[in-house]
């Protein structure tokens, strides 16, 4: 019997590791030789010295009759084959051929930095002014690259830029800043910053720019990137801004802001005048607004508003809210809205959101699914409270001195009331809660499925916490006393630890 088994294939790749490394390791000691060019241009040799391994391994076992000659290719080697094929031609494309080219073939839209990755990074700064004569207005549009505006007490636009660009070596790289040429120039009373960007080869697409203005605080700005985040402060008039792939922070402005977005965060504060926000992202974050705030679109993160001086708007397709006068703070997430100081009427439309709202005064109007309500407040209500709610439970605490009608009714659900004087029927298919106490009063209405309708009577100075009833809280637990020293006596101590250990059958325990 043979013991035949010599396979030339584990030899093959051995050798391959060796050549991939000591192209690298040479790389170390010779900047100038660019490895990821080598591998895309001659990686098909890999195939070639496998093919061959392969027939040399063939040709063996002939050559030993008494052996079962191996298969070609393997399953497994058939697999590896159209993975190194399929990788090997994307490299290629990426590192010999202008990026660009390639994926618009195939209607594939990638971010810059991917075809850029095997290029090394070059940065130079150069800097522009213009005087504004009568400055109404600043346009700014680039592809990709950060914008940065902040308004001052000065009559000319003043402009940093820094280049960022991917290239294979430095004179490459300053051979493309030197073509880079910038201007600030007036036209039909606006300024625009223009740039001869897409005039250079790739279009400019191994380019980043990320820009820095300072402008006189009277001024409009357009400010538009693709691939960027834009910063805003410190300026008076309508802003517009775009931003399509990065965050918006916009921070000390007079008058409207208007913001497209798309992507990241967009943040807004102390802007005295209104804000419109549309499209799509993550966060969204209000706070100190004089006028109002009104936002359509899908955010999947965290909204936050505080201090809104007027109105409040958010509509996407979960959530229809109308806010008005808040003057304390809302945070919106995916399944939960949390809100607090509501000076006017406060109404909302949603599904699968748990809601809780604290020291309302004014009118409320809820309807939502799968989902709970809370509302608590310390202010007697003067205007209506409507809430229903489709498989979910809801609690309304009042000060104990209100004056309201009330008409609450739970489908396959129960009731409580802590307000004396209501008729509470708790026994038929529907139980409910009507009457009125006090002396007339707004109506409250109430409405659930499948859960527990809770009116409570909140005495005066005190606030209950969220779901204070003890059929949804765990039983209080005092804290255990610190330890006392050991009496004297040894018997007494004992004596004392029995009767701790055996209390009486009328004994009620303090939660330890």
């Amino acid at each position: 019997m043979s013991a035949y088994g010599y396979r030339r294939g584990s030899i093959f790749w051995a050798l391959t590791l060796i050549a991939v490394g000591a192209i690298f390791l040479y790389h170390n000691f010779n900047p100038d030789l660019r490895p990821w060019q080598i591998i895309a241009k001659y990686w098909p040799i890999m195939i070639i010295f496998w093919g061959l391994s392969k027939l040399i391994d063939y040709l063996q076992s002939t050559a030993h009759p008494e052996t079962t000659p191996p298969p070609l290719f393997s399953a497994s080697e058939v697999v590896l084959l159209v993975l190194i094929l399929a990788m090997g031609t994307l490299v290629s494309k990426i590192v010999l051929h202008p990026w660009q080219h390639w994926p618009a073939a195939v209607g594939i839209d990638v971010d810059d930095d991917f075809g850029n990755m095997f290029l090394e990074s070059f940065t130079y700064t150069k800097t522009l002014s213009q005087p504004a004569k009568s400055p109404s207005g600043l346009v700014v549009v680039i592809r990709r690259g950060d914008v940065e505006v902040h308004g001052a007490d000065q009559n000319t636009i003043e402009a940093v830029v820094k280049e960022t660009i991917r290239a294979t070596n430095d004179e490459e790289a300053k051979k493309a800043s030197n073509q880079l040429q910038y201007s600030i120039v007036e036209q039909a009373g606006r300024y625009l910053l223009q740039t001869n960007l897409d005039s250079l080869p790739n279009s400019g697409r191994n380019v980043r720019l990320d820009i820095t203005l300072r402008v006189p605080r009277a001024l409009a700005a357009e400010i538009t990137t693709e691939h960027g985040d834009i910063i805003l402060d410190g300026l008076k008039g309508e802003q517009t801004l775009t931003v399509k792939g990065g965050d918006l922070r916009v921070q000390d402005v007079e008058g409207f802001v208007r913001a497209h977005k798309a992507g990241q965060s967009a943040e807004f504060r102390d802007i005295k005048g209104n804000v419109d926000i549309d499209g799509r992202g993550r966060d969204v974050e209000a706070s100190n607004v004089t006028g109002t705030v009104v936002v359509n679109g899908e955010f999947g993160g965290s909204v936050q508003f505080q201090n809104v001086g007027q109105s409040l708007r958010f509509n996407s397709s979960r959530t229809d809210l109308t806010v008005q006068k808040l003057s304390g703070r809302l945070n919106m997430e995916l399944g939960s809205l949390d809100a607090s100081g509501v000076d006017g009427p406060f109404e909302i439309s949603t599904k699968q959101k748990d809601i809780s709202l604290e020291e309302f005064k004014h009118s409320v109007k809820i309807s939502t699914s799968n989902g709970g309500v809370r509302l608590q407040t310390s202010t007697p209500p003067t205007q209506p409270v409507s809430v229903d709610v489709n498989k979910g439970e809801i609690e309304l605490a009042l000060p104990a001195k209100s004056n309201f009608q009330i008409d609450a009714r739970s489908n396959h659900g129960n009731v409580e009331c802590d307000f004396p004087g209501l008729t509470v029927n708790e026994e038929s298919e529907t139980p409910s809660i009507s009457g009125a106490f006090g002396k007339g009063g707004p109506t409250l209405h109430l409405a659930n499925s499948y859960g527990t309708i809770h009116l409570r009577r909140q005495e005066p100075g005190t606030a209950p916490p969220p779901g204070t009833h003890p059929e949804f809280q765990p039983k209080r637990t005092v804290p255990p006393a610190p330890p006392v020293p050991p009496a004297p006596q040894k018997e007494k101590s004992t004596s004392t630890h029995m009767r701790r250990a055996h209390p009486p059958a009328d004994f009620v325990g303090d939660g330890v």
